[in-house]
């Protein structure tokens, strides 16, 4: 199953590959900042354990936060029955989320990022929760626009999308 620093790096590389490409981003304002590695990046996508406002500068960002993840117990034991050889099966299911913030100086260049995120996560959902073996993949929320505290002078919408799956094994 997933592990919590795995799915962060997941939801960096959706993000990083969709705007990467001038021809995978909907809005004009965003095809002239595409994201690249290094320091000139048109678009900062980071981890928010390693992000500093200082990062962003005056280029927009989407900063990716891990949210709790919750289990939910099967039954007894998590037991779910026996192999054909006698060993207990367990099962348990959990699910998780992340928060995208999508920063930027103005609201309405914040609010056009969080569109552009929301759109190729709800859109893509589908393909993301087969690709990478969740039984849920879903856009949860999109929150209101706000000033960010950390960052002087920026805005930010929060994004968030929620994925589930199945923890399995043998004893």
């Amino acid at each position: 199953g997933p592990r919590p620093i795995i799915m962060t790096g997941l939801m960096r590389l959706l993000l990083t590959d969709h705007f990467s490409a001038a021809e995978n981003v909907e809005h004009k304002l965003f095809r002239k900042r595409l994201w690249k590695k290094g320091d000139d990046t048109g678009i900062l996508i980071e981890d928010a354990t390693v992000w500093s406002p200082g990062k962003t500068g005056s280029r927009p960002a989407v900063i990716i936060k891990r949210n709790a993840w919750k289990s939910q117990k099967t039954g007894l034991n998590n037991t779910e029955g026996t192999t054909s050889e006698g060993f207990d099966k367990h099962i348990k299911f959990w699910r998780g989320s992340h928060t995208l913030f999508c920063i930027a100086k103005e609201g309405p260049e914040a609010e056009i990022l969080a569109a552009e995120v929301y759109r190729m996560l709800m859109h893509f959902a589908p393909v993301f929760r087969e690709y990478f073996n969740l039984m849920l993949f879903e856009l949860m929320d999109v929150g209101a626009l706000g000033e960010i505290e950390e960052a002087n002078e920026c805005y930010g919408v929060p994004i968030t999308v929620m994925y589930g799956w199945s923890d399995n094994w043998v004893l």
